[in-house]
């Protein structure tokens, strides 16, 4: 290929033609053929360009190609010692920073943020376990075991200044057998099958009376008084047997209904004329009820000497009250017997008042079986033990 096959070259004496023949030709007056090629600028004054965050600065010189930008030396963006080139104190933007530097103002308000609730019981936690603070578990168990020794305390308080040494105890003897102890009218118990009771817990500095109540004896009252702790000598029973009235009627065997329905029947016959409540109630505790077992209906045979038992009760004082006490044998359970009792004690109220009594003057009451006058170990004593019993409760 010759010379004259490339293009001719626009004539000139600027240096435009030997750069670039393919653009049409620049004023003579544009230094632009020194810096760029292949690139058409018309009337563009490149001083006048701004870098984004610099200011405008006039007589740049465009023509040598900067790898960075350099700030100016006025503007103060940090204090420089965090300037990834290492110059403290100096402000050479040459080197690229990471990040930039907040107003100390500023940047103490997003330095000391308070720390969460969270953040702040870890913090407390770890403190107390670097410290080897007491466990929690321990303190309630030491809380427990305070509340352990304090209740004893008290206990053993009441125990020394309440409890130890009350009352006094005091034995009877001599005693009908199966007699009813009673202290301040209060009931206390039955005597055994030697005549013996014992009485504990009386209360010291009083006077109490006690009385023995058999339907067969008639016993003296006696008042006794004793202090705190100390056992008193045994009292001997004062008791005489009713008159007119046998062994035979006294001693009756299980079974022997008739026998007893007939010594009651001849007691009332044998009262004086003026008898008193006494001699009518014992003429009545003769009497035994044979109920069929867990029933409360009295048998018809039975019903001719509740009849002549209420002529009698007419003849009292109509101020006198009688009390128709229930009672059973030990035999089922303590509220069956107690139920048991009180629906008895009822049938016979209710057929001495249809035999025109006075239901003022009548009461009933179940025991169960709390009051026995034999022991539940025989067939005899549980046939003593099953009764109608009368007391007088207002003479």
């Amino acid at each position: 290929m010759s010379n004259s096959d490339f293009p001719k070259q626009p004539p000139g004496d600027d240096d435009w033609g030997k750069t670039n023949f393919r653009h049409p030709a620049q004023p003579p007056s544009d230094d632009w053929g020194n810096t760029a090629a292949n690139v058409r600028q018309d009337d563009i004054d490149f001083n006048k360009t701004y870098m984004p965050g610099a200011n405008n600065q006039q007589g740049s010189d465009w023509g040598n190609t900067q790898g960075n930008i350099k700030l100016p030396q006025d503007v103060n963006y940090g204090s420089g010692q965090e300037d990834s080139g290492g110059r403290g104190g100096e402000n050479d933007y040459g080197a690229t920073t990471p990040y930039f530097r907040l107003p100390d103002a500023e940047r103490a308000k997003y330095q000391n943020v308070p720390p969460t609730p969270t953040q702040e019981a870890e913090t407390k936690r770890q403190e107390e376990k670097a410290k080897g603070g007491i466990p929690g578990w321990l303190w309630v168990s030491g809380g427990l075991l305070a509340m352990f020794l304090f209740a004893v305390l008290i206990l053993l308080i009441v125990y020394i200044f309440i409890l130890r040494d009350t009352g006094f105890e005091q034995t009877v003897k001599g005693a009908p057998q199966g007699s009813s102890v009673l202290v301040n009218g209060a009931y206390w118990g039955t005597t055994s099958d030697d005549g013996t009771i014992i009485l504990p817990t009386l209360r010291a500095g009083e006077t109490k009376k006690v009385e023995i109540k058999h339907p067969n004896w008639v016993c003296e009252a006696q008042d006794i008084k004793g202090e705190d702790g100390v056992k008193r000598e045994a009292i001997i029973a004062r008791c005489k047997q009713v008159a007119n009235i046998s062994d035979e009627c006294i001693n009756v065997k299980s079974g022997e209904i008739e026998k007893r329905e007939r010594c009651a029947t001849k007691a009332l016959d044998e009262l004086p004329a003026n008898f008193s409540v006494d001699d009518l109630l014992r003429a009545l505790n003769l009497f035994i009820i044979n109920f069929e077992s867990g029933k409360s209906e009295i048998p018809p045979a039975r019903m001719a000497f509740l009849q002549k038992a209420s002529t009698y009760i007419l003849k009292l004082p109509p101020s006198v009250v009688i009390e128709v006490g229930g009672h059973t044998d030990s035999d089922g359970s303590d509220t069956a017997n107690q139920t048991l009792s009180e629906s008895r004690a009822k049938a016979v109220r209710e057929a001495l008042i249809k035999f025109t009594v006075k239901p003022e003057m009548l009461m009933a009451k179940g025991y169960g079986e709390a009051k026995p006058i034999k022991t539940n170990e025989t067939e005899d004593g549980k046939f003593q033990n099953r009764r109608i019993e009368y007391t007088a409760v207002k003479k």
